[in-house]
C-alpha cells in the first residue's frame, strides 16, 4: 500500500508493508524509497501518525540518499510560494522589490540586483519552509544593504535570529539539492 505526507513544500511517499508477526512499527529510508513496516493492528491512521512524527528525519534521510523529493505538480507553486515569502519578509523590512524571477541556478540560491529584481532558485522548494524564507529573507536584505558587513547580518539578525541553522542546512543538502 502507498500513502503520502506532506513535508514543507514536498510530498514524501512511503509504501506500507503490515504484518502479523510484527510487534512495533518501523521506518526504513534507503535509496529505493520510504517503507514502513507495521503490525497488522496499526490503522491507516495510526501509522499516518507515526509518519508525520518523523517526517523531518525521514526529508534528511532522502537527501542523504539522493532520493528525489516529489514535489506537488502545479506550474504556479514556484512563483506563488516564493511571492508571498517575498512579500511578507518585504513588509517587515519596509522594502519594495521590483520583480520577482524563480528559475534553475546552478550555483546559487538567491540574488538581488541594484534594480530590486529579486532572483530565486526553484530548487528551493526542495528545502524546508524556514530555509526558504532565510533566503528571501538575504536577498531583501541586500535590497537595504548590498554587501555582507557586519550592518547586513545585524539587519538579518533582527528578523531571523537562527540564520546560521539554515545556513548550516544549505552547506549540508546543497550538493544534493543543486543538480
Amino acid at each position: 500500500m502507498k500513502a503520502k505526507v506532506r513535508y514543507g513544500n514536498s510530498i514524501i511517499e512511503y509504501s506500507i508493508v503490515k504484518s502479523k508477526r510484527r510487534k512495533t512499527s518501523q521506518i526504513v529510508v534507503d535509496k529505493t524509497g520510504v517503507l514502513v513496516r507495521t503490525p497488522l493492528s496499526k490503522t491507516d491512521h495510526d501509522i499516518e501518525k507515526i509518519v508525520e512524527g518523523k517526517k523531518q528525519w525521514i526529508f534528511k534521510k532522502q537527501l542523504e540518499f539522493g532520493n528525489r523529493i516529489t514535489l506537488k505538480p502545479t506550474k504556479a507553486q514556484p512563483k506563488g510560494i516564493f511571492k508571498r515569502r517575498v512579500h511578507y519578509y518585504a513588509f517587515k523590512l519596509g522594502v519594495v522589490p521590483h520583480k520577482i524571477v524563480v528559475k534553475d541556478l546552478k550555483s546559487r540560491w538567491g540574488s538581488a540586483s541594484k534594480d530590486g529584481i529579486i532572483n530565486l532558485n526553484s530548487n528551493l522548494l526542495k528545502t524546508p519552509k524556514d530555509v526558504i524564507d532565510y533566503v528571501v529573507l538575504h536577498e531583501l536584505c541586500h535590497l537595504t544593504i548590498r554587501n555582507h558587513s557586519y550592518r547586513f547580518w545585524n539587519l538579518l539578525r533582527r528578523f531571523m535570529p537562527d540564520y546560521h541553522e539554515k545556513e548550516k542546512w544549505l552547506q549540508q543538502y546543497s550538493d544534493r539539492i543543486l543538480d
